[in-house]
């Protein structure tokens, strides 16, 4: 019977915390907390405007639907043969 009751107990706790995961208590105060940042997004211009290349293409040829970043020239010479960067991480601009 010990059994059953703590399974039973970890049943119960686990459907509160899902009741708790989807704002069932949000009304009293008990909701997750939820980071959301609007302002962010209304201070993009254009994202939809921007063009990514591969190293050695052209700016006026269709670039393909999923395209790594561009890499400066002097970056990419600067590359060991073997270990070329094909997708670098883009560095945001710290204002």
């Amino acid at each position: 019977m010990k059994i059953r009751g703590w399974i039973a107990l970890l049943l119960l706790l686990n459907a509160i915390a899902l009741a708790w995961q989807w704002d069932a208590f949000a009304r009293w105060g008990w909701g997750p907390h939820v980071q959301r940042e609007p302002e962010r997004l209304r201070q993009q211009i254009k994202p939809e405007d921007l063009l990514f290349t591969l190293p050695g293409q052209a700016a006026s040829e269709p670039a393909p639907a999923l395209s790594a970043p561009a890499v400066p020239a002097s970056e990419a010479a600067a590359a060991p043969a073997g270990n070329t960067p094909e997708a670098l991480p883009a560095k945001p601009a710290n204002h």
